[in-house]
């Protein structure tokens, strides 16, 4: 036989055996109808209380977000008082700037002072004798050369002794 003819040869498998229906009385199947009711009202009793929990959760949540927003909108608020007190103190100094501008324009023309025929004035000055304090020599610090890492030693290759040097010195294994 060839190997297409090999293929083609089905192998009959064996049906499986089918389990049995178990038989229940009216009695059994009434009980399991019974629990099953009581299994989803207890489900749905859970599902409204986990739904109410996570409702109460979400709410909380929201409040601190909301807080959170209510809290940065105050402060943008003040920054924003802040803001427009300082810009009217800039705009008042700024005027007050050009009064005193206009002000020192007005007060330029001087008029020429008067001659006054007065006698000098004799400056009377107590001489008071200097004492020069010369600076102390501060004595030069000696430098301090960090000194230089020695490099580390270099390996020693073993030393290989000959059979017959070990003769000569009396040392065997």
């Amino acid at each position: 036989m060839s190997d297409k003819e090999e293929e083609k040869v089905f192998i009959e498998e064996k049906p499986k055996k089918q389990r049995k229906k178990r038989e229940l009385t009216e009695e059994q199947k009434e009980k399991l109808r019974e629990q099953l009711k009581k299994g989803r009202a207890t489900a749905l009793a859970n599902r409204k209380k986990n739904a109410l929990v996570k409702k109460i959760k979400n709410k909380e949540k929201e409040e601190e977000k909301d807080k959170l927003i209510a809290k940065e909108v105050l402060k943008k608020e003040t920054n924003n008082s802040n803001v427009d007190e300082l810009r009217d103190e800039i705009k008042s100094l700024k005027e007050m700037v050009k009064n005193l501008g206009q002000k020192k324009k007005e007060e330029k023309p001087i008029e020429k002072p008067q001659k006054v025929d007065a006698q000098p004035i004799e400056k009377v000055v107590e001489e008071k004798p200097v004492v020069k304090e010369e600076p102390k020599p501060v004595p030069p610090q000696p430098k301090v050369e960090p000194t230089p890492v020695p490099p580390p030693p270099k390996p020693k290759a073993p030393v290989i002794i000959s059979t017959r040097n070990r003769r000569r010195k009396n040392e065997f294994f």
